[in-house]
């Protein structure tokens, strides 16, 4: 294990790298007690430090949990994963487009049910959709929401798109098939077993007391974020101290013990083993849980992003070892990055990259076939995270002899373009994309004249995009708009002379 003065070291580097205001770090060892690592404030106006006491917003890393709740069931015999899953359901329905497949438990578990950002386009300015609400809001009415029916935007199976309402259907799922609120059922069958005494889906008293402020940096500024809960509980409602986390961790990497009771060993490896992939070469998805490997070693996990917070959770299954990082500081990659570096070192592993050697030489020639403009296939509602993370549609060109994905995305670094780095010696069309210390593996379908129909990025974006001509580029569209705005300005100030 690095010593305490390496965490140190790493923690303090990767929160001036990303400006984190609190992080707090464990690691977790089968048979070894955890170790705490934190530095910051948890409320810059108290100056309360951040402890492993301290409780967090864990975001995205819920839907572990909410998978877990269903597991269990599965496991009594009370549902199946390829059930429909309106037969468990009994205040709405989730129906598929016509002629489109049932949507099953297991299509929600891998973000392959089709269900879009949001219920419906009209939905995009409503709060309770999104589930941000003040603090102590009453969990969301789903069957209200959906106004009893849940349509998905694409077929189930069709097309990979992280869902947050997925994880709330299921977590409606555990609350009709159990006759329980589901955050009461969440507790009494996993939070409480674990001992997570400082853990829930909702808020309350002894939550609130350790609760850290969020934080944003925005405009070159630091700002506190005004508290609020999230009333979707499902996909990322659960508030927990880093203590609590580790426990949950070393659960897991434990897998199973030392609470046997709350899901069978084999169950938790089958959570942690591949069920969909965009391209037969990249990490996976398990059931709720991403997959990689670091080196020759198997990795499990999810991040978590909420506005203020960050978080991640990264498992070595096999070889007993986990790390968890959670700030109250809003952060797209320094949780992540953080996460895979500690455990990258607790392994020996010097090369983090997930898809092979980068001592790959570069194959040039076959990069005239490659360039083009990309957009993903039809879907408004399961494109809005895609228009988030890339501007709705990416390029390959080639610049300064290296072979670049650009997008048309708000971050600086992908609109100038990241460079794609050959790593398969038996596959020219495979890449990898470095950013801000996160590795995208990248690759092309290409036809038997080597031209690319398809490029397929990674986690976390996960997404296929189709070659489109130019003339269909948005970046183009944005050119004529613009100019044909000069033309008019130009027009009017000469009528003005």
């Amino acid at each position: 294990m690095p010593t305490t003065a390496n965490l140190r070291s790493l923690l303090v580097a990767r929160a001036r790298r990303h400006g984190l205001i609190g992080v707090g770090l464990a690691v977790v060892q089968a048979d070894e007690p955890p170790e705490f690592e934190c530095i910051g404030v948890a409320d810059p106006s108290t100056k309360r430090a951040i402890e492993p006491s301290t409780v967090f917003r864990i975001a995205s890393i819920s839907k572990t949990m909410t998978a877990i709740g269903i597991m269990q069931l599965r496991d009594e015999g009370r549902l199946d994963l390829d059930d429909p899953v309106n037969r468990h359901l009994e205040t709405f329905t989730v129906d598929p487009p016509a002629g489109g497949p049932d949507v099953t438990i297991r299509h929600l578990l891998t973000h392959t049910s089709g269900i879009g950002e949001v219920p419906r386009i009209g939905d995009l300015g409503r709060r309770e959709v999104w589930g941000d609400g003040r603090p102590r809001v009453e969990p969301a009415d789903l069957a209200s929401i959906y106004r009893g029916a849940l349509h998905t935007d694409v077929a189930a199976g069709s097309k990979w798109a992280y869902a947050n309402h997925a994880f709330a259907v299921l977590g409606q799922v555990v609350e009709d098939l159990t006759g329980e609120p589901f955050a009461r059922h969440m507790h009494q069958h996993l939070f409480a077993p674990l001992g997570m005494e400082h853990t829930g889906y909702v808020r309350n008293d002894a939550i609130e007391a350790t609760l850290a402020t969020g934080s944003h940096w925005m405009f070159g500024r630091f700002g506190t974020v005004k508290d609020y809960d999230l009333s979707l509980l499902g996909p990322g409602s659960v508030l927990s101290s880093l203590s609590d986390m580790a426990r949950y961790a070393e659960w897991l990497v434990r897998t199973g013990a030392p609470a046997p009771g709350v899901l069978a060993a084999d169950t938790l490896q089958e959570m942690m083993s591949p069920q969909f992939s965009v391209h037969p070469g990249f990490p996976g998805m398990g059931l709720a849980f991403w997959l990689d490997h670091l080196g020759p070693h198997r990795t499990a996990g999810h991040d978590g992003n909420v506005p203020g917070f960050a978080s991640a959770l990264l498992t070595a299954p096999d070889d007993g070892v986990g790390v968890i990082v959670l700030t109250n500081t809003a952060s797209f990659f320094g949780a992540h990055v953080l996460a895979t570096e500690l455990l990258s070192e607790l392994l020996g592993v010097r090369e983090s990259s997930s898809v092979g050697a980068l001592d790959v030489p570069e194959r040039p020639e076959l990069w005239p076939g490659l360039v083009g403009n990309y957009a993903p296939a039809r879907g408004f509602l399961t494109n809005l995270r895609t228009w988030q993370m890339l501007g709705g549609e990416v390029s390959v060109v080639v610049r300064r002899r290296r072979l670049v994905l650009r997008s048309l995305a708000l971050l600086p670094m992908l609109r100038r373009g990241v460079a794609l780095q050959a790593v398969d010696r038996d596959d020219p069309y495979r890449f990898v994309a470095e950013a801000e210390g996160l590795r995208v593996p990248v690759a092309f379908d290409v036809d038997s004249r080597g031209t690319a129909s398809r490029v397929i990025i990674g986690p976390p974006s996960n997404t296929v995009f189709h070659r489109r001509p130019t003339w269909r580029t948005r970046r183009l569209r944005s050119r004529v708009y613009a100019t044909g705005l000069g033309v008019l300005a130009a027009r009017r100030l000469l009528r003005h002379r």
